[in-house]
């Protein structure tokens, strides 16, 4: 029989506290939904494994942290398993594009300019100023929306608007 939102809270109040089989019991009743978003996420089930395993790795380590308050333990689980999927996806799009030796790329950038990856230095170079810099935070230094939106003193809305927009207009771009 499924645990309801409150048996977990408890199963995750305990884990939080040391306690081994509260956690183990936790993994058994809500692995299956998060590692079904995982798929979902990712469309790999190998990828989706590794999610699984960061997210709940993550679980146990901040399971003292949890609050009721916040929002129900399967929530709490897909926020970060959507995150860890982000951050996933940011890691093979960096691995896709092969980013050695590729410095911030500046409005000037051509492909002749010896920065490498002409083409994506080019493309990048075409993208109004905020969305440059969005793009280049969100996948090149690894921030998150709100930690770019901290750094320009701007919206979140804002921020993910303009990497959209970048994303589409490199994708346009690059398959051109």
């Amino acid at each position: 029989m499924p645990l309801n939102a409150v048996e977990l809270a408890d199963l995750l109040s305990r884990a939080g506290l040391g306690d081994r089989d509260a956690f183990r019991r936790f993994y058994e009743a809500t692995a299956g939904q998060v590692f079904a978003l995982g798929i979902r996420l990712l469309g790999d089930r190998t990828r989706a494994e590794d999610l699984l395993q960061d997210v709940y790795l993550r679980a146990w380590y901040r399971a003292a942290d949890y609050s009721p308050r916040r929002g129900e333990p399967l929530a709490w689980l897909a926020t970060m398993a959507r995150n860890r999927a982000i951050d996933m996806g940011r890691s093979a799009f960096e691995k896709s594009v092969a980013l050695d030796g590729v410095a911030e790329p500046s409005a000037e950038a051509s492909p002749g300019d010896g920065a490498g990856n002409g083409k994506l230095t080019r493309c990048i170079g075409e993208l109004d100023e905020g969305q440059r810099q969005s793009v280049f935070c969100a996948f090149f230094e690894g921030l998150s929306h709100g930690e770019i939106a901290r750094r320009f003193r701007e919206p979140v809305g804002t921020v993910k608007t303009r990497i959209r927009r970048g994303l589409a207009a490199l994708k346009r771009c690059l398959e051109s």
